[in-house]
Protein backbone atom coordinates (compact mmCIF):
# COMPACT_ATOMS: atom_id res chain seq x y z
CA UNK A 1 0.00 0.00 0.00
CA UNK A 2 1.25 4.17 0.85
CA UNK A 3 2.06 6.69 1.63
CA UNK A 4 3.92 10.21 1.17
CA UNK A 5 5.92 12.31 -0.99
CA UNK A 6 8.17 14.77 -0.04
CA UNK A 7 6.72 18.32 -0.44
CA UNK A 8 7.43 20.28 -2.88
CA UNK A 9 8.73 24.00 -2.28
CA UNK A 10 6.02 26.96 -3.12
CA UNK A 11 3.34 28.52 -1.15
CA UNK A 12 1.40 25.35 0.67
CA UNK A 13 -2.17 24.95 1.72
CA UNK A 14 -1.95 23.59 4.88
CA UNK A 15 -5.15 21.94 4.33
CA UNK A 16 -3.46 19.34 1.56
CA UNK A 17 -0.30 19.08 3.54
CA UNK A 18 -2.29 17.85 6.67
CA UNK A 19 -4.51 15.77 4.43
CA UNK A 20 -1.26 13.76 2.89
CA UNK A 21 0.09 13.51 6.45
CA UNK A 22 -3.21 11.86 7.60
CA UNK A 23 -3.15 9.84 4.84
CA UNK A 24 0.49 8.41 6.26
CA UNK A 25 -1.44 7.53 9.35
CA UNK A 26 -4.39 5.05 7.68
CA UNK A 27 -0.93 3.81 5.80
CA UNK A 28 -0.24 2.69 9.17
CA UNK A 29 -3.24 1.92 10.51
CA UNK A 30 -4.16 -0.42 7.67
CA UNK A 31 -0.61 -2.22 8.03
CA UNK A 32 -0.81 -2.23 11.88
CA UNK A 33 -4.49 -4.66 11.28
CA UNK A 34 -3.00 -6.67 8.17
CA UNK A 35 -2.18 -9.54 10.66
CA UNK A 36 -5.79 -9.45 12.69
CA UNK A 37 -8.09 -9.80 9.94
CA UNK A 38 -10.06 -13.10 9.37
CA UNK A 39 -8.70 -13.22 5.97
CA UNK A 40 -5.15 -12.89 6.40
CA UNK A 41 -2.68 -15.87 5.21
CA UNK A 42 0.51 -16.38 5.93
CA UNK A 43 2.22 -19.00 2.62
CA UNK A 44 5.28 -20.32 4.81
CA UNK A 45 6.74 -21.62 1.37
CA UNK A 46 6.99 -18.47 0.33
CA UNK A 47 6.77 -15.69 2.91
CA UNK A 48 6.78 -12.71 0.60
CA UNK A 49 3.55 -13.98 -1.03
CA UNK A 50 1.93 -13.65 2.13
CA UNK A 51 -1.40 -11.62 2.46
CA UNK A 52 0.73 -10.14 5.51
CA UNK A 53 4.16 -10.49 6.72
CA UNK A 54 3.10 -11.67 9.94
CA UNK A 55 -0.45 -13.28 10.02
CA UNK A 56 -1.01 -13.50 14.10
CA UNK A 57 -3.55 -16.77 15.41
CA UNK A 58 -5.28 -14.39 17.28
CA UNK A 59 -7.97 -12.48 14.82
CA UNK A 60 -11.05 -9.77 14.83
CA UNK A 61 -13.68 -9.51 12.08
CA UNK A 62 -14.39 -6.19 12.55
CA UNK A 63 -10.70 -5.57 10.68
CA UNK A 64 -12.17 -7.17 7.47
CA UNK A 65 -13.15 -4.65 5.59
CA UNK A 66 -11.13 -1.25 6.75
CA UNK A 67 -8.12 -2.39 4.67
CA UNK A 68 -9.53 -3.22 1.44
CA UNK A 69 -11.99 -0.22 1.63
CA UNK A 70 -9.09 2.30 2.34
CA UNK A 71 -6.97 1.09 -0.45
CA UNK A 72 -9.64 2.06 -2.67
CA UNK A 73 -8.91 5.90 -2.22
CA UNK A 74 -5.69 6.08 0.03
CA UNK A 75 -3.24 5.88 -2.82
CA UNK A 76 -4.79 7.34 -5.47
CA UNK A 77 -5.58 10.09 -3.29
CA UNK A 78 -1.79 10.52 -2.84
CA UNK A 79 -0.70 10.16 -5.72
CA UNK A 80 -3.02 13.20 -6.78
CA UNK A 81 -1.84 15.16 -4.23
CA UNK A 82 1.73 14.44 -5.05
CA UNK A 83 0.85 15.60 -8.33
CA UNK A 84 -0.32 19.01 -7.93
CA UNK A 85 2.40 21.02 -7.52
CA UNK A 86 4.68 19.21 -10.13
CA UNK A 87 4.20 21.65 -13.00
CA UNK A 88 4.97 24.78 -10.56
CA UNK A 89 8.28 23.07 -9.63
CA UNK A 90 8.67 22.17 -13.30
CA UNK A 91 8.23 26.16 -14.26
CA UNK A 92 9.83 27.05 -11.76
CA UNK A 93 13.37 24.51 -12.20
CA UNK A 94 12.92 23.32 -15.80
CA UNK A 95 13.23 19.52 -16.35
CA UNK A 96 16.99 19.20 -15.78
CA UNK A 97 16.87 20.42 -11.96
CA UNK A 98 12.99 19.11 -11.54
CA UNK A 99 14.44 15.01 -12.19
CA UNK A 100 18.04 15.70 -10.01
CA UNK A 101 15.29 17.36 -7.20
CA UNK A 102 13.66 14.11 -7.75
CA UNK A 103 16.02 11.56 -8.26
CA UNK A 104 17.55 12.69 -4.94
CA UNK A 105 14.48 12.58 -3.17
CA UNK A 106 12.48 9.62 -4.11
CA UNK A 107 15.72 7.64 -6.05
CA UNK A 108 17.82 7.53 -3.06
CA UNK A 109 15.02 6.89 -0.62
CA UNK A 110 14.08 4.03 -2.55
CA UNK A 111 16.83 2.19 -2.82
CA UNK A 112 17.86 2.57 0.52
CA UNK A 113 14.50 1.11 1.57
CA UNK A 114 15.42 -2.08 -1.14
CA UNK A 115 18.47 -2.17 0.34
CA UNK A 116 18.36 -1.59 4.17
CA UNK A 117 14.56 -1.13 5.32
CA UNK A 118 12.79 -4.13 3.61
CA UNK A 119 15.26 -6.55 4.50
CA UNK A 120 14.87 -5.44 8.24
CA UNK A 121 11.24 -5.46 7.66
CA UNK A 122 10.55 -8.62 6.39
CA UNK A 123 13.34 -10.69 7.91
CA UNK A 124 10.15 -11.32 10.80
CA UNK A 125 8.61 -13.00 8.09
CA UNK A 126 11.30 -15.15 7.49
CA UNK A 127 11.49 -16.33 10.45
CA UNK A 128 7.84 -17.02 11.16
CA UNK A 129 7.84 -19.23 8.06
CA UNK A 130 10.22 -21.59 10.25
CA UNK A 131 13.37 -20.38 8.97
CA UNK A 132 16.31 -19.73 10.63
CA UNK A 133 19.35 -18.30 9.43
CA UNK A 134 20.90 -15.60 10.53
CA UNK A 135 20.20 -12.13 9.14
CA UNK A 136 23.24 -11.43 7.25
CA UNK A 137 22.64 -14.82 5.51
CA UNK A 138 18.94 -14.22 4.95
CA UNK A 139 20.03 -10.72 3.41
CA UNK A 140 22.65 -12.38 0.88
CA UNK A 141 19.68 -14.31 -0.51
CA UNK A 142 17.16 -11.38 -0.29
CA UNK A 143 14.56 -11.41 -2.47
CA UNK A 144 14.53 -7.63 -3.19
CA UNK A 145 10.99 -7.14 -2.14
CA UNK A 146 10.40 -3.42 -2.01
CA UNK A 147 7.09 -3.37 0.08
CA UNK A 148 5.56 0.54 0.82
CA UNK A 149 8.54 1.44 -1.01
CA UNK A 150 6.74 0.92 -4.17
CA UNK A 151 4.97 3.95 -3.98
CA UNK A 152 8.37 6.34 -4.28
CA UNK A 153 9.64 4.04 -7.30
CA UNK A 154 6.30 4.94 -9.17
CA UNK A 155 6.19 8.87 -7.96
CA UNK A 156 9.28 8.86 -9.96
CA UNK A 157 8.46 6.68 -13.01
CA UNK A 158 5.04 9.10 -12.97
CA UNK A 159 7.37 12.08 -12.22
CA UNK A 160 9.46 11.45 -15.54
CA UNK A 161 6.58 11.19 -17.36
CA UNK A 162 5.84 14.48 -15.96
CA UNK A 163 8.54 16.08 -16.89
CA UNK A 164 8.86 14.16 -19.86
CA UNK A 165 5.34 16.27 -20.86
CA UNK A 166 6.85 19.55 -19.84
CA UNK A 167 9.40 19.15 -22.04
CA UNK A 168 7.08 18.56 -24.76
CA UNK A 169 4.67 21.47 -24.32
CA UNK A 170 6.63 23.60 -21.44
CA UNK A 171 3.43 26.11 -21.06
CA UNK A 172 0.04 25.37 -19.14
CA UNK A 173 -1.64 26.19 -22.52
CA UNK A 174 -3.09 22.10 -22.85
CA UNK A 175 -4.64 22.66 -19.60
CA UNK A 176 -6.79 25.86 -20.56
CA UNK A 177 -7.93 23.77 -23.63
CA UNK A 178 -9.79 21.70 -21.06
CA UNK A 179 -13.36 22.93 -20.62
CA UNK A 180 -12.60 25.27 -17.27
CA UNK A 181 -15.76 23.76 -15.02
CA UNK A 182 -13.68 20.68 -14.65
CA UNK A 183 -10.95 22.75 -12.51
CA UNK A 184 -13.73 24.94 -11.24
CA UNK A 185 -16.80 22.74 -10.68
CA UNK A 186 -16.39 19.44 -8.17
CA UNK A 187 -19.36 17.79 -9.75
CA UNK A 188 -17.41 18.10 -13.16
CA UNK A 189 -14.01 17.09 -11.93
CA UNK A 190 -15.64 14.01 -10.26
CA UNK A 191 -17.37 12.75 -13.42
CA UNK A 192 -14.18 13.59 -15.68
CA UNK A 193 -12.02 11.68 -12.93
CA UNK A 194 -14.67 8.67 -12.52
CA UNK A 195 -14.82 8.50 -16.63
CA UNK A 196 -11.14 8.19 -16.90
CA UNK A 197 -10.70 6.32 -13.84
CA UNK A 198 -13.29 3.56 -15.54
CA UNK A 199 -11.12 3.40 -18.99
CA UNK A 200 -7.73 3.14 -17.10
CA UNK A 201 -9.05 0.78 -14.12
CA UNK A 202 -11.44 -1.91 -15.49
CA UNK A 203 -9.35 -3.22 -18.54
CA UNK A 204 -6.64 -4.55 -16.41
CA UNK A 205 -9.13 -5.66 -13.82
CA UNK A 206 -10.53 -8.24 -15.86
CA UNK A 207 -6.93 -9.18 -16.72
CA UNK A 208 -5.43 -9.87 -13.77
CA UNK A 209 -7.87 -9.61 -10.78
CA UNK A 210 -7.78 -7.17 -7.78
CA UNK A 211 -5.35 -8.78 -5.76
CA UNK A 212 -2.15 -9.76 -8.10
CA UNK A 213 1.53 -7.60 -7.75
CA UNK A 214 3.37 -6.31 -10.49
CA UNK A 215 7.02 -7.43 -10.33
CA UNK A 216 9.79 -5.49 -12.29
CA UNK A 217 12.87 -7.71 -11.83
CA UNK A 218 12.82 -7.97 -8.18
CA UNK A 219 11.10 -5.51 -7.57
CA UNK A 220 7.42 -5.65 -6.05
CA UNK A 221 5.82 -2.81 -7.93
CA UNK A 222 2.17 -2.16 -7.01
CA UNK A 223 -1.19 -3.96 -7.66
CA UNK A 224 -1.64 -4.48 -11.64
CA UNK A 225 -4.97 -3.40 -11.99
CA UNK A 226 -4.41 -0.47 -10.30
CA UNK A 227 -0.96 0.87 -12.34
CA UNK A 228 -2.62 3.01 -14.79
CA UNK A 229 -5.58 4.35 -12.49
CA UNK A 230 -2.60 5.69 -10.10
CA UNK A 231 -1.43 7.23 -13.31
CA UNK A 232 -4.89 8.59 -13.56
CA UNK A 233 -5.17 10.78 -10.34
CA UNK A 234 -1.30 11.83 -10.32
CA UNK A 235 -2.00 13.28 -13.66
CA UNK A 236 -5.09 14.68 -12.58
CA UNK A 237 -3.62 16.64 -10.04
CA UNK A 238 -0.81 17.58 -12.12
CA UNK A 239 -3.85 19.10 -14.65
CA UNK A 240 -5.29 20.85 -11.36
CA UNK A 241 -1.99 22.14 -10.43
CA UNK A 242 -1.11 23.26 -13.65
CA UNK A 243 -4.39 25.19 -13.89
CA UNK A 244 -3.62 26.76 -10.60
CA UNK A 245 -5.29 26.21 -7.21
CA UNK A 246 -6.12 29.60 -6.03
CA UNK A 247 -8.92 29.57 -9.26
CA UNK A 248 -9.44 25.47 -8.94
CA UNK A 249 -12.36 23.55 -6.90
CA UNK A 250 -10.00 23.24 -4.59
CA UNK A 251 -11.35 26.12 -2.05
CA UNK A 252 -14.71 27.32 -1.20
CA UNK A 253 -16.27 25.35 -4.08
CA UNK A 254 -15.14 22.13 -2.60
CA UNK A 255 -15.40 23.34 1.28
CA UNK A 256 -18.87 24.38 1.71
CA UNK A 257 -20.14 21.24 0.01
CA UNK A 258 -18.03 18.79 2.53
CA UNK A 259 -21.66 17.52 4.06
CA UNK A 260 -22.52 15.96 0.67
CA UNK A 261 -19.73 14.53 0.13
CA UNK A 262 -19.52 13.18 3.15
CA UNK A 263 -22.60 11.55 3.69
CA UNK A 264 -21.96 10.15 -0.19
CA UNK A 265 -18.83 8.62 1.47
CA UNK A 266 -20.49 7.03 4.19
CA UNK A 267 -23.48 5.80 1.69
CA UNK A 268 -20.75 3.54 -0.19
CA UNK A 269 -19.50 1.47 2.35
CA UNK A 270 -22.15 -1.13 2.16
CA UNK A 271 -22.40 -0.74 -1.23
CA UNK A 272 -18.38 -1.01 -1.38
CA UNK A 273 -18.69 -4.37 1.15
CA UNK A 274 -21.36 -6.13 -1.36
CA UNK A 275 -19.40 -5.64 -4.38
CA UNK A 276 -16.14 -7.06 -2.41
CA UNK A 277 -18.51 -9.88 -1.37
CA UNK A 278 -19.26 -11.17 -4.58
CA UNK A 279 -15.15 -11.35 -5.33
CA UNK A 280 -13.53 -14.75 -5.20
CA UNK A 281 -10.73 -14.50 -2.71
CA UNK A 282 -8.50 -16.59 -5.17
CA UNK A 283 -5.48 -14.10 -5.28
CA UNK A 284 -3.52 -16.06 -7.83
CA UNK A 285 -6.48 -15.56 -10.28
CA UNK A 286 -5.21 -13.79 -13.42
CA UNK A 287 -8.88 -13.56 -15.65
CA UNK A 288 -12.02 -13.02 -14.31
CA UNK A 289 -14.53 -16.37 -14.97
CA UNK A 290 -17.34 -14.41 -14.03
CA UNK A 291 -17.47 -11.03 -15.41
CA UNK A 292 -20.67 -10.09 -13.48
CA UNK A 293 -18.90 -9.96 -10.22
CA UNK A 294 -15.41 -8.19 -11.05
CA UNK A 295 -17.20 -5.53 -12.88
CA UNK A 296 -19.74 -4.06 -9.95
CA UNK A 297 -16.49 -4.86 -8.11
CA UNK A 298 -14.77 -2.54 -10.84
CA UNK A 299 -17.23 0.12 -10.61
CA UNK A 300 -17.50 0.37 -6.82
CA UNK A 301 -13.81 0.32 -6.64
CA UNK A 302 -13.72 3.57 -8.88
CA UNK A 303 -16.52 5.27 -7.00
CA UNK A 304 -15.04 4.89 -3.91
CA UNK A 305 -11.36 6.38 -4.91
CA UNK A 306 -13.77 9.42 -6.20
CA UNK A 307 -16.06 9.73 -3.54
CA UNK A 308 -13.68 9.11 -0.37
CA UNK A 309 -10.83 11.71 -2.48
CA UNK A 310 -13.46 14.73 -2.87
CA UNK A 311 -14.42 13.57 0.71
CA UNK A 312 -11.31 13.99 2.48
CA UNK A 313 -10.20 17.00 0.86
CA UNK A 314 -13.59 18.73 1.26
CA UNK A 315 -13.40 17.74 5.48
CA UNK A 316 -9.84 19.36 5.28
CA UNK A 317 -10.72 22.44 3.33
CA UNK A 318 -13.44 23.13 5.68
CA UNK A 319 -12.24 22.25 9.19
CA UNK A 320 -8.45 21.92 9.13
CA UNK A 321 -7.47 25.32 7.77
CA UNK A 322 -5.32 26.74 10.21
CA UNK A 323 -1.05 26.26 10.81
CA UNK A 324 -0.70 24.33 14.01
CA UNK A 325 2.62 23.28 15.55
CA UNK A 326 2.12 19.98 15.99
CA UNK A 327 0.41 19.57 12.94
CA UNK A 328 3.36 20.95 11.15
CA UNK A 329 5.82 18.65 13.19
CA UNK A 330 4.31 15.82 12.17
CA UNK A 331 3.52 17.07 8.48
CA UNK A 332 7.60 17.81 8.50
CA UNK A 333 8.19 13.98 9.30
CA UNK A 334 5.55 12.28 7.42
CA UNK A 335 7.99 11.25 4.48
CA UNK A 336 10.42 10.03 6.87
CA UNK A 337 7.41 8.30 9.17
CA UNK A 338 6.33 6.45 5.94
CA UNK A 339 9.63 5.54 5.15
CA UNK A 340 11.04 3.62 8.25
CA UNK A 341 7.64 2.56 9.92
CA UNK A 342 7.56 -0.76 7.97
CA UNK A 343 10.11 -2.44 10.05
CA UNK A 344 8.70 -1.50 13.41
CA UNK A 345 5.34 -2.46 12.96
CA UNK A 346 6.04 -6.27 11.42
CA UNK A 347 8.78 -6.55 14.45
CA UNK A 348 6.09 -5.37 16.61
CA UNK A 349 3.78 -8.09 15.40
CA UNK A 350 6.22 -10.65 15.44
CA UNK A 351 7.13 -9.79 19.48
CA UNK A 352 3.14 -10.14 20.20
CA UNK A 353 2.74 -12.94 18.22
CA UNK A 354 2.68 -15.34 21.19
CA UNK A 355 0.66 -12.99 22.87
CA UNK A 356 -3.26 -13.77 24.18
CA UNK A 357 -4.27 -10.45 24.26
CA UNK A 358 -7.38 -9.72 21.56
CA UNK A 359 -6.43 -8.44 18.60
CA UNK A 360 -8.04 -4.88 18.61
CA UNK A 361 -5.03 -4.72 21.75
CA UNK A 362 -2.50 -5.76 19.75
CA UNK A 363 -3.15 -3.87 17.02
CA UNK A 364 -3.17 -0.59 18.92
CA UNK A 365 0.17 -1.74 20.57
CA UNK A 366 1.47 -2.08 16.82
CA UNK A 367 -0.16 1.29 15.52
CA UNK A 368 0.90 3.58 18.73
CA UNK A 369 4.48 2.07 18.92
CA UNK A 370 4.77 2.88 15.31
CA UNK A 371 3.65 5.73 14.75
CA UNK A 372 5.76 7.49 18.16
CA UNK A 373 8.77 5.71 17.82
CA UNK A 374 9.11 6.02 13.41
CA UNK A 375 8.24 9.45 14.49
CA UNK A 376 11.17 10.24 16.70
CA UNK A 377 13.23 8.11 14.10
CA UNK A 378 11.86 10.70 11.25
CA UNK A 379 12.78 13.98 13.66
CA UNK A 380 16.25 12.87 14.61
CA UNK A 381 17.26 12.10 10.98
CA UNK A 382 15.86 14.83 9.96
CA UNK A 383 18.04 17.01 12.45
CA UNK A 384 20.94 16.34 9.74
CA UNK A 385 20.53 18.82 7.22
CA UNK A 386 21.74 16.62 4.88
CA UNK A 387 18.67 13.91 5.17
CA UNK A 388 16.87 17.30 5.75
CA UNK A 389 17.14 18.35 2.53
CA UNK A 390 16.06 14.46 1.00
CA UNK A 391 12.97 13.94 3.65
Amino acid sequence: MAATAPKSPGVRTPSIDYLRSFITLLVLFVHAILAYSTWSRFNPENFSHSVAPIVDPIKWAGFDLAPPLLNTFIMPLMFFISGLFVWKSLTRKGPRYFLRDRLLRLGAPFVISLVVIMPLAYYPSFLQSSQRLDFFTYWRSWEWISGPAWFVSMLLVFNLLAALCFWVSPGSVWARRVPQAVFTNPMVFFLVLVGAALIAFLPLLYLYGPFTWFYWGPCLIGQSSRLLLYLVYFFAGVAVGAYGLDGSFLGPALSRRWLPWSVAAVLQIPLFALALAGVPGDSSAALVPTSQGWLLFGFSMVLCSAIFSLACMSLFLRFVNRRERILDFFSDNAYGIYLVHYPLVIWTQFLLVDSTLPAPAKASIVLIFSLLFSWFISAFLRSFSVVRNII
